[in-house]
């Protein structure tokens, strides 16, 4: 009897041995090359409530709109959209216009200014034009044609004068992500 139990004692514990192995084995496997992760954020800075994209040589990065703290947008407000568009091409382009089904139009506007006749923002080469600080220079949905909650993606087109159009579902996200104002020189309407 006392060898029976020696040897069920003697099995769990080395069954309890070989899980702890294997558990090992795969978080060193996961962890893997330390810099990898770190160089895939540079490569393509992804947060994890915007979307990225790219037409051409131009891509589009942290694309997203902003929700209110009540979570949702009633049909007919005004609401931020926030990119940074980045030229890694050898020649200029310019941002013309941005529409969207679920909105009467899209506006550039510069902080809480006016807002601008047209779009025209110069993307330059081998720069970035970002519009991304709601006191800054950035895009706005006027006239939402329905009511847009949080965690939802709404179409949104994007033309460029030489890189042409792209439609992209942009994430409807909360304003809770802090937002730094511009280092440089934001971009202007060039028309």
């Amino acid at each position: 009897m006392t060898r029976l139990v020696a040897l069920g004692a003697h099995s769990r514990r080395t069954r309890l041995l070989m899980l702890v192995v294997v558990v090992l084995a795969l978080s060193t496997a996961a962890c893997g090359d330390g810099d990898e992760p770190r160089q895939q954020r540079i490569e393509n800075p992804v947060r994890p409530d915007s979307i990225n994209a790219s037409i051409g040589t131009l891509r589009l990065l942290a694309v997203r709109i902003e929700t209110p703290s009540d979570t949702v947008h009633v049909s007919g407000d005004n609401v931020g959209l926030f990119v940074t568009i980045a030229n890694a091409g050898a020649t200029a382009d310019v941002l013309t216009a941005v529409s969207s089904v679920d909105a009467q139009k899209i506006v550039f506007r510069d902080g809480t200014g006016p807002a601008a006749t047209g779009i025209s923002v110069d993307i330059p080469p081998g720069g970035v034009a970002s519009m991304q600080y709601p006191g800054g220079p950035h895009l706005e949905l006027v006239g939402l044609k329905r009511d847009v909650a949080g965690g939802r993606f709404l179409p949104v087109t994007f033309r460029f004068k030489e890189a042409g159009v792209t439609t992209i579902n942009v994430f409807v996200q909360g304003f809770a992500q802090p937002t730094v104002p511009p280092l440089s020189a934001s971009p202007a309407p060039s028309g």
